[in-house]
């Protein structure tokens, strides 16, 4: 089962974004804090994945969720998406 994880630092311009399948990394994609939340739902929509780790301080993280959630219901008009927030 492929998954989208990103170890968010707020402080840094390029985010890395890492898709995995059965824990190997398949890609890696360089993001822009910015455009974190556009992206991610654009690499979940195009590669049929369903399951976000972001990791990093808790509540900045849960703000890049609540984007993330609000991008995907502007575009698709659903929430498929589940996201899992981790402090590291």
């Amino acid at each position: 089962m492929k998954k989208i994880v990103t170890v968010i630092k707020p402080f840094t311009l390029n985010q890395n974004v890492y898709i995995y399948e059965n824990d190997e990394i398949l890609e890696t994609n360089q993001v822009k804090l910015a455009e974190l939340q556009d992206a991610l739902v654009e690499i979940a929509n195009q590669n049929e994945i369903t399951d976000i780790t972001l990791v990093g301080a808790k509540r900045f993280s849960t703000g890049i969720k609540n984007k993330i959630k609000a991008t995907e219901m502007a575009k698709y008009n659903c929430n498929k998406l589940n996201i899992d927030v981790r402090a590291n």
